[in-house]
């Protein structure tokens, strides 16, 4: 089943500014209708990132022409797959990491990030296994810091980065149109492998059923959201689908480097429903974590494909 829960946010992400990446190296895969251009340069080079070596683990099982580059400081990975360069790194888990990892890939001259990984419900009717694959990416904060930046009249503006000496202040970071429908094309793929959720946090009220895809905006911080008045305080003021820690952070560094960037998100918990127990969340993770990495790895299996 298809459905663009974005639609739904419409009506809010109509007054919100926002900013497309830009097209420096984005000419370098993106013609300028935003199509692709797969005979511009070969190999393609395309960097992923994932936050744990969980996350990592059924992506490389989907890739197995991953070998190891370098241990430390970073975790990298590589692989050449027809007309495909692949790099890719663990971050570990937070902003701080996910900013400086995506810096190190930039090293590089990646023409396109991927991201992916488990994250959190925010959209109440999402379920654990859907997949969100992200059209836009926002950065989150709790409802006094956001106060207190209104009071001191500071940018509420969650994603704030330099950008050749000018200071770029946005709502939101969005994602090429073209990556995008590549990616449902993926996600459709993906859907029919998955009939119900197995892991814990499914609530008991509510039927099991195969995973939904859609698109939408994904929203990070660093923390685990759990108290329902925030919960909700994050879905009215952002309009995001999700909650993760790194997604808008890779997708900020992307935008400094005038790099493309998606991310496809898996729902390993809904706090609204159903929290999870403490043993319950690795395998949450981790389930979640194998569907977002199917998506990414169709992704890259479509980019490497012959011309």
């Amino acid at each position: 089943m298809w459905i663009s829960i974005s639609s739904t946010m419409k009506a809010f992400q109509n007054h919100c500014p926002h900013r497309e990446f830009p097209p420096r190296l984005l000419e370098t895969i993106l013609n300028k209708d935003d199509t692709l251009d797969f005979q511009h340069e070969h190999p393609l080079r395309i960097c992923l990132l994932f936050p744990t070596s969980a996350e990592l683990q059924p992506f490389s099982n989907l890739i197995p022409e991953l070998s190891v580059l370098k241990d430390k400081p970073w975790e990298i990975y590589g692989a050449q797959i027809n007309q495909l360069s692949l790099t890719v790194i663990v971050s570990y888990i937070g902003p701080a990491n996910a900013a400086a990892a995506t810096e190190h890939l930039i090293t590089y001259q990646p023409q396109l990030i991927l991201h992916g990984g488990a994250a959190g419900a925010i959209n109440p009717t999402l379920m654990p296994g859907d997949i969100v694959i992200g059209a836009s990416y926002k950065i989150l904060c709790s409802k006094p810091i956001l106060d207190v930046r209104r009071n001191l009249l500071l940018s509420n503006k969650g994603v704030r980065y330099l950008r050749d000496g000018n200071a770029v202040h946005v709502e939101q970071l969005d994602a090429p149109s073209s990556l995008l429908e590549i990616a449902k094309s993926a996600c459709e793929i993906v859907e029919g492998k998955h009939p119900v959720w197995t892991a814990g946090g499914w609530p008991a009220a509510v039927a099991r059923r195969a995973p939904i895809c859609s698109t939408g905006t994904l929203g990070s911080q660093d923390g685990w959201t759990k108290d329902r008045d925030e919960l909700d305080f994050i879905r009215t003021e952002f309009g995001v689908e999700t909650e993760d820690m790194e997604s808008a952070y890779v997708a900020q560094i992307a935008a400094k480097h005038d790099v493309p960037f998606l991310a496809v998100r898996a729902i390993s918990n809904n706090e609204y429903a159903c929290t999870l127990e403490k043993s319950e969340i690795f395998p949450a993770v981790t389930a979640a974590a194998a569907r977002s990495a199917e998506v990414l790895a169709a992704i890259c299996r479509r980019l490497a494909e012959p011309v």
